[in-house]
């Protein structure tokens, strides 16, 4: 992934609730470690301690000129998204009820895609009976296929 696209998938994250700032810090400490960082990578850094909305924005405002958001599915931050929330429901650091809707609120950042749109319906079916825990479990694994 580019700086501009792991950017793009902390914004969201963090956005959604699904990433927390220590997270961030910790990618971005890692990553100033390197030699030629991406300026938006030290900017983002020293905004840290101002708190979520404010780095959410001083994201929002280096991505701007600098990155055109691919709203497709599939894209690569979408891609990386499902496959933290992946990685966090089979951690146990999410149930399943917020895993569905982390998922379906990726709808909101990219054009459709069918397997996100469904998911909430399918987890309701679950829940009532009508889809067993195996059915409903293959449905999220197709999802999470796609992930990184």
């Amino acid at each position: 992934m580019t700086a501009y696209e792991q950017m793009a998938k902390y914004e969201i994250g963090l956005d959604m609730g699904l990433l927390t700032l220590e997270e961030l810090r910790a990618f971005l400490s890692a990553a100033l470690r390197e030699k030629d960082v991406p300026y938006i990578y030290t900017d983002v850094f020293l905004s840290l301690d101002k708190g979520r909305d404010e780095v959410v924005s001083v994201i929002f405002y280096n991505l701007q000129g600098n990155y055109i958001a691919d709203r497709k599915a599939g894209n690569p931050v979408q891609r990386a998204l499902i496959g933290v929330i992946r990685d966090k429901y089979h951690a146990g650091a999410i149930d399943k009820e917020q895993c569905v809707g982390f998922l379906h609120r990726l709808t909101d950042y990219s054009e459709g895609d069918w397997n996100l749109l469904t998911i909430d319906e399918y987890y309701k079916l679950n829940k009532s009976g009508y889809c067993s825990d195996a059915d409903f479990e293959a449905r999220l694994g197709a999802i999470f296929a796609g992930g990184q």
